[in-house]
């Protein structure tokens, strides 16, 4: 009986242990090939949506999208709940730009802000020959792409950085002058707004000779049979489609309406080429755009605007609704063109987040403050500090600052010019550049008294 017994008591504790082993075995699989379980942290922010210096956004600069999502709460009424997608920033390597000065196109305001840039970091830039066809120093063609003839060569033992003076794009000549990580950008305007200013500043003799024909509808009249009046060189005008000629589609695309051709060069040449392209009505929300993608600080997108006609000045011709549907189908191409880089920007913008909008109201607020020093503070303020903010570091902005922001394009060209090839004459439209008497050499041997 007792041998029994003892069997029994060694057949139940072996059963136990057998059912501590099974669960620490489990137990040793569950932490060992079970994922953790990940929590989401939810950070809650408050801010006043009166303050515009202070940003939601942490990282300043540009586009490499990391997919957490922060919730932010804004207080003040009415309150608002807004998902911000947080993005890491990475400035493009080098300091190469090609922007595509366009007639009439908020060009010449964006280009002081490439000449300022350029001017502070002694980059190259690329300038036409001083004394040229065009009559100007700053013009180095509206009617072809770069060539080794409209362009100096870079000084001796430099390359061209920069490219920012009035000249149609080319893919190949463009990128056989500018290295090869050069950043594309330009910037476009409405259609029928462009033609608008293009009529009020050039006058273009196509449509002087259509108000001679019809001098109470001269625009109805050009519009309504433009190759009567505008010929067939599309590189000489500035009314059959300048905007696209200018981005580089070829002549015959646009004699030939080729919108085949047109659209494949837009996708395949234009979208991928061009980095940023501004629109003069989103004119802030572009530069904000650019300053991300250039991985640039908030004072290198600071400007003044520049080529603006006064808006009490009457219009040349009286314009209206009516004409935009004719014009539209003379400049099809142009609309083509603004329409697709009006909706790429709408997307950027989409896709930067809640906070890239918080960005452009502090730099709008800045950009004022700026302009209220430089125009109207006393000038023996020599120079104001603007605050640190999310956006932006410290920066001071000085009396040379506000000089060099208000400068003409002329005269800021030839002070480059100066500095880069260490002389500058013009003087105006149609001087010829002065002689240089060179004195004789002495003749060798010659007696000396």
């Amino acid at each position: 009986m007792k041998s029994f017994n003892g069997r029994l008591l060694k057949s139940f504790i072996w059963i136990i242990g057998v059912g501590f082993l099974t669960i620490a075995v489990i137990s040793i699989h569950e932490l060992v090939l079970k994922p953790p379980v990940k929590f989401q942290p939810i950070v809650q922010v408050e801010k006043s949506a009166q303050i515009l210096d202070k940003v939601i956004l942490a990282p300043q600069h540009v586009p490499t999208v990391q997919k957490n999502v922060t919730t932010v709460k804004i207080t003040n009424p009415p309150i608002q709940e807004i998902n911000v997608t947080t993005k890491k920033t990475t400035p493009l390597p080098g300091q190469h730009f090609g922007f595509l000065k366009v007639h009439k196109a908020a060009s010449t305001t964006t280009q002081a802000i490439f000449l300022r840039y350029g001017w502070r970091r002694k980059l190259t830039f690329m300038l036409p020959p001083e004394y040229n066809s065009f009559g100007y120093p700053n013009i180095i063609s509206i009617n072809e792409s770069l060539t080794q003839y409209n362009i100096l060569p870079p000084p001796a033992g430099k390359q061209f950085d920069i490219l920012c003076h009035h000249v149609v794009f080319g893919e190949r000549a463009w990128d056989s002058y500018l290295p090869s990580d050069t950043l594309f950008s330009g910037t476009v305007r409405e259609p029928f707004s462009l033609f608008k200013s293009t009529l009020n500043y050039f006058n273009p003799r196509s449509v002087a000779r259509a108000q001679e024909k019809n001098a109470s509808d001269p625009i109805g009249t050009f519009l309504r049979n433009p190759q009567l009046y505008d010929g067939r060189n599309v590189r000489y005008v500035f009314t059959n489609n300048r905007l696209a000629f200018e981005y580089g589609v070829e002549p015959d695309i646009i004699i030939k309406r080729d919108l085949q051709a047109f659209d494949k060069y837009l996708h395949n040449v234009l979208d991928k080429r061009f980095a940023v392209v501004i629109l003069a009505e989103l004119y802030d929300e572009s530069l904000i755009m650019l300053k991300r993608k250039l991985g640039w600080e908030l004072n290198d997108v600071l400007y003044v605007t520049k080529n603006v006609r006064s808006v009490s000045k009457a219009d040349r011709y009286n314009m209206s609704e009516v004409h935009k549907p004719l014009h539209r189908e003379y400049a099809i191409f142009d609309y083509l063109l603004y329409e697709f880089f009006e909706q790429r920007l709408r997307r950027q913008i989409e896709e930067a987040g809640d906070g890239f909008h918080h960005e452009v109201g502090n730099f709008i607020n800045v950009r004022k403050y700026v302009e209220n020093f430089c125009h109207t503070t006393p000038k023996n303020i020599m120079a104001v500090k603007v605050q640190k903010t999310d956006w932006n570091e410290e920066f001071e902005i000085t009396r040379d600052d506000c000089d060099i922001m208000h400068k003409g394009e002329i005269q800021f060209t030839q002070m480059i010019r100066k500095e880069q090839y260490g002389t500058a004459t013009w003087t105006g439209p149609g001087r010829k550049p002065p002689v240089i008497v060179k004195s004789k050499p002495k003749q060798a041997g010659a007696a000396k008294r």
